[in-house]
């Protein structure tokens, strides 16, 4: 986990906790935990170089909003979501992301499909040179910013806190990665329809994107399940907001 020291060290209008909370959100919607992984205090705590008070009351924040479960002080775990749970995520995603893709389709501007088409590229490339983490991270990426095109700030929080508990389960495309050619990615018809002011044609092809990775997130979620016995977010001892 890289971190720029201006991020977290000599910033005045935020706290380091404040910071080190929306850098761990960050992390869990881009997939860079995995489903069941322990975040143990001390390590994070020396990777990014600052104390363990800031990052105890980020992880507890984390913790009061089930995006993590509490083990014990010193440590906290991604939970395990169970096929139930994802397959209602991925419903409302698809009614909410489907409308931000329709408002963007819109109200973009053609700067910012330029830049949504950049992302895809970047997504791609980091595919084809089997940088699984990079993809993920471009992946969300691009749907954050396809939301973003839409110009409705509260849709967009929504939107964000659907990531950060589904964003661990993105790790699914490290066992399962993505196998259609270039020229047949969803993203390209969400693009297309963006760029044409087709409304219901990015909504549609939004669907389409989502819908297509359920299955194989759901088979990874069950073997994740079984690896760690862990609780799914609804089973998660909860400490009420305490830190770790």
């Amino acid at each position: 986990m890289d971190i720029e020291r201006s991020q977290l060290g000599g910033v005045r209008t935020e706290s380091l906790a404040l910071q080190a909370y929306w850098y761990f959100r960050r992390q869990l919607m881009a997939g860079r935990y995995k489903p069941g992984e322990k975040i143990k205090l001390k390590d994070v705590s020396e990777e990014l170089g600052i104390s363990a008070t800031p990052i105890r009351e980020a992880l507890g924040r984390l913790v009061s909003e089930q995006a993590l479960f509490q083990i014990d002080r010193r440590s906290v775990r991604v939970p395990v979501m169970d096929a139930e749970r994802y397959r209602e995520i991925s419903d409302i995603r698809i009614l909410l992301e489907g409308e931000g893709a329709e408002r963007a389709a819109l109200r973009s501007t053609d700067g910012e499909i330029d830049q949504l088409e950049a992302i895809h590229e970047r997504l791609c490339v980091a595919n084809d040179e089997g940088r699984a983490g990079d993809m993920m991270a471009e992946n969300e990426r691009f749907h954050q910013a396809l939301c973003s095109m839409a110009h409705m700030p509260v849709l967009l929080r929504v939107i964000e806190n659907l990531w950060l508990q589904c964003g661990p389960t993105m790790n699914a495309f490290r066992d399962y990665p993505p196998r259609a050619p270039r020229a047949k990615h969803a993203h390209l018809k969400i693009i297309a329809a963006v760029r044409a002011h087709d409304g219901p044609a990015a909504r549609e092809a939004l669907a389409v994107d989502i819908s297509y990775s359920v299955n194989r997130i759901v088979s990874y979620l069950a073997e994740e399940a079984r690896r760690h016995d862990a609780p799914t977010p609804e089973r998660s001892p909860m400490t009420n907001g305490a830190g770790p």
